[in-house]
């Protein structure tokens, strides 16, 4: 029986892992939740086996449920852990991270050496400026984002690597507001709409303050950049 994944935001994840050519993968999803995308990513070959790990223990209930209804417990580990501290290095090439905010996903990764040797899929629900920031003062080249929509919401899909001699961008506001996404696609350009309105909601406000009021118009005038390099796409 195949698993139907329906999220787009998963979907999105599993699609930026297939873009990237690797063979005998195996995955570990941190915060895996139901266990869907890693029931997902060995069935449909893009790795062979995975590790499923969430912090509390009715998820990972649930996930073994997920495995066990695949038929998958001989290529699904099931693992109770906070971030990566249960996960055994040995043999993994990729880490997703997906469902947690951007801050949450830099410490997790911050913890251990050994994610350097590993692909990074990330999804930040929050804080995907932040995450960008930490990937680049630690050398992981950023390789490709995609952006979803998904219902009222649009995200990022990261795809990184520890390549700190790949890197070739800067890491100015423009690169923490949108990475590497371009308005190009109705995703994309959802993309920078939602995080235009966003800058320009903040500098608007900082603008109010007498302390602030400098920075919050570089926050306008980034969010005017990004509508006019949306509106020269469109």
């Amino acid at each position: 029986m195949q698993l139907k994944l329906e999220n787009k935001r998963l979907l999105t994840c599993a699609k930026i892992m297939s873009d990237s050519v690797k063979t005998h993968r195996r995955v570990a999803d941190i915060g895996t939740d139901h266990g869907y995308l890693t029931v997902y990513l060995v069935q449909s070959g893009i790795c062979e086996s995975a590790i499923a790990a969430d912090i509390n223990s009715l998820p990972l209930e649930s996930a073994k449920r997920t495995v066990g209804e695949y038929g998958l417990e001989d290529r699904v580990e099931l693992v109770l852990s906070d971030g990566l501290k249960n996960v055994p290095a040995d043999g993994i090439t990729d880490i997703v991270c997906a469902g947690m905010g951007g801050e949450l996903i830099a410490r997790i990764l911050s913890e251990y050496e050994w994610v350097k040797g590993a692909t990074l899929i990330l999804q930040p629900m929050t804080k995907a400026d932040e995450l960008r920031k930490w990937l680049f003062i630690n050398g992981f080249f950023i390789e490709s984002e995609l952006p979803c929509r998904d219902g009222r919401f649009v995200y990022t899909i990261i795809r990184a690597r520890y390549a700190p001699d790949r890197i070739d961008y800067e890491c100015t506001p423009h690169f923490l507001a949108v990475g590497k996404i371009l308005p190009d696609t109705k995703d994309g350009a959802d993309y920078f709409r939602v995080k235009a309105a966003q800058l320009r909601r903040a500098g608007e406000g900082m603008t109010r303050s007498k302390d602030k009021k400098e920075q919050g118009g570089e926050l306008l005038a980034l969010s005017e950049s990004l509508t006019r390099e949306l509106e020269e796409q469109l």
